[in-house]
């Protein structure tokens, strides 16, 4: 059959999608079908093919089972674009709709619906009250995560007036599936999934929530519903009717056409809410030949869909999604982190952190290394251009190293030491990378940033670092270092050294950088001839006697500080309580087994991660003295373990 009649098995964003289980789908494989007329139909028809039409229906007359479940997607998912049936399809998605992240593969287990549940967390997106807990660690043994005021409910938020008491909303767990949110409370303060940004040119973002009759999202602080949808016989053009149900704006209605409109703070939109909230242009609503959608904009504070009307099935998570409950904004996270940063006595921030909860690295996935969570701590020196840079781009190279390295297996089988082997050269690689661009591209390359960085890849730490931030595990409360401090000071380090051609004084690589490796430092790494000697200068010895001026590549043997990294990995254990990262502003006046400590003494008396690390920083600065820039990163492996 050709391919433009092959439609694949990839649900809209945010629909129901129904499997058949007597049907076997291999994951990727498509179903064909006849190619359907869409423009005339109802939108539900629009959406759906006759197939999927079927399966609905087969699944809601026998009451529906957890297959129902596990097939619906998030908007953290690449999706499947509405395309027409006369063009084959040219997207493929980056996930299945079928695979939940929320799993690890279990050793010896075929299919992903068998592996081990991880827990969640759900951790505010605003700084909260000092005294309200900012993060809840959701687990797939309760058969009901409720989200509510009172203190019964596993989510628990007193502050916020418009949730109700109990079961606002619950997340539960459902096997092979992941875990679903759906809304107890249906009034005007609801439950609410945040749409992804619309990435330009991609259809498929473009296309993740279409609008039917019913549907409620709210843009800032005014909430909208689509109350019709039909043909205007006058202007021959399909119409959109909104009526908006609070905010300034409250009572009015809007008809878009399919030129569509848009929505945002600036008087040049289609509706202008005057609302301080938005974005200049915030959202989007756009038509095709199937439907109306609604996308965000890239805006600051998000565009969402309410669990309402056609959304009101349960909607499964994804890390990386964000959920509005009532008044109260929440991110959903593989680990419960907190991460501080304070300037101290310096007149300048020179540090940077990076925290990702999910790298989505296709090939590590394929393997059962997911979800891939990133943390990095950069301690810049000699100004912030190196810091920034390898903050805003190491992530990303290494993602995309560690990718090249597996692909080159073209997706046969590895061994358990092969792919520590494939991950360690592409995490080398990416360090090298990011240093190199930095030198090529920087307008200061003399300035410099150490590193330490944490990937956790399911259930394996992979720690690379250059220079003196460190990374600590707890591990049944002792604190065991996971990454070497590089000073001149080292022997080994002083010897590489010595042996390009350098020289070690007062511990300072030349008498002057106190590391032996690091991104940036330019003047360590690359010499122009008599480049460091202005013109005119000439060299004498101690009895005046002129001397012939040297360059320095023509006894150097190689760069005398380096970016490479050393590179550690460890299994998780259910001993391990968390992972500390932080920079030697820090670790300076901090043993390892004290900082351990402290921050076991603040979690065990019930505080939040986040208030612990800030905690932490200010015991580092206030009382220990520390006159540097302190960054550090708290990761809760195992909660509950301290």
């Amino acid at each position: 059959m050709p391919s433009e009649y092959h439609r694949s098995t990839t649900s809209m964003e945010g629909r129901r999608h129904y499997v058949d289980p007597s049907i076997t789908i291999d994951e990727g494989e498509s179903i064909p079908l006849p190619p359907t007329t869409t423009t005339s139909l109802p939108l539900k028809a629009a959406l759906f093919s006759p197939r999927e039409l079927a399966l609905e229906s087969r699944c809601n007359s026998t009451g529906g089972t957890e297959n129902d479940l596990w097939k619906r997607r998030s908007s953290t998912i690449k999706l499947q674009p509405r395309v027409l049936a006369t063009k084959p399809l040219p997207f493929v998605p980056r996930r299945l709709s079928g695979r939940s992240r929320l799993y690890r593969r279990v050793e010896g287990e075929a299919r992903d619906h068998h592996a081990a549940p991880l827990t969640i967390v759900l951790k505010m997106t605003v700084e909260a009250h000092d005294d309200l807990r900012t993060s809840f660690v959701l687990s797939p043994h309760l058969l009901d995560n409720g989200i509510g005021r009172d203190a019964s409910n596993a989510v628990s938020v007193p502050a916020d007036k418009h949730m109700a008491e109990r079961n606002h909303a619950v997340v539960r767990f459902h096997n092979g599936g992941g875990y679903f949110i759906s809304s107890h409370d249906q009034a005007n303060y609801g439950t609410y999934i945040r749409l992804s940004p619309c990435i330009p040119g991609d259809m498929a973002s473009a296309t993740q929530w279409p609008l039917a009759v019913g549907c409620h999202f709210r843009v800032g602080k005014s909430d909208f519903e689509v109350v019709a949808m039909e043909d205007d016989d006058d202007s021959h053009d399909v119409v959109l009717s909104l009526r908006v149900l609070c905010g300034k704006l409250s009572g009015k209605t809007y008809r878009l056409g399919s030129a569509g409109g848009t929505i945002g703070r600036s008087a040049d939109n289609t509706i202008h809410t005057g609302d301080g909230e938005l974005s200049r242009r915030h959202a989007a609503i756009w038509w095709d030949e199937t439907g109306f959608y609604l996308q965000d904009l890239g805006s600051t504070n998000g565009t969402f869909m309410k669990l309402h009307g056609a959304y009101r099935q349960p909607y499964r998570l994804e890390i990386g999604d964000q959920i509005l409950v009532s008044q109260t904004c929440f991110s959903v996270n593989r680990f419960d982190v907190g991460v501080w940063e304070d300037m101290g006595t310096r007149k300048h921030m020179e540090d940077a952190h990076m925290i990702v909860q999910d790298l989505n690295i296709a090939e590590l996935t394929a393997a059962g290394m997911y979800p891939q969570s990133f943390f990095g701590v950069f301690d810049g020196h000699g100004g912030m251009e190196a810091s920034q840079y390898v903050n805003e781009h190491l992530h990303k190279n290494i993602s995309s190293h560690i990718s090249a390295q597996c692909s080159t297996h073209h997706g046969q089988s590895v061994s358990s030491n092969d792919m520590h082997t494939l991950i360690t050269q592409g995490l080398s690689s990416a360090f090298d990378t990011t240093d190199a661009d930095f030198l090529n591209s920087s307008s200061r390359p003399q300035a410099g940033s150490t590193a330490t960085t944490v990937m956790v890849a399911g259930s394996i730490i992979y720690v690379a670092n250059v220079g003196d931030s460190r990374t600590v595990l707890s591990r049944h409360g002792r604190a065991i270092r996971l990454s070497n401090d590089h000073k001149p000071s080292r022997p080994d380090e002083a010897q590489r050294i010595r042996d390009t051609g350098g020289f070690i004084i007062h511990g300072r690589v030349m008498g002057e950088l106190a590391v032996s490796r690091a991104f940036g430092d330019s003047d360590f790494k690359t010499y122009d001839a008599y480049s460091c000697h202005p013109s005119g200068l000439t060299l004498e010895d101690e009895h005046g006697v002129e001397q012939p001026m040297v360059n320095p590549s023509e006894i150097l043997k190689g760069p005398l500080v380096i970016s490479t990294p050393e590179i550690s990995h460890v299994e998780i254990t259910e001993h391990d309580e968390f992972l500390l990262l932080a920079c030697d502003g820090l670790f300076d006046v901090l043993e390892d087994q004290v900082a351990v400590d402290f921050i076991r003494h603040e979690l065990s008396n019930g505080e939040d991660v986040q208030r612990t690390v800030e905690n932490l920083v200010h015991y580092a600065i206030d009382v220990q003295g520390s006159r540097d820039n302190v960054t550090a990163i708290v990761v809760v492996l195992n909660p509950h373990q301290y």
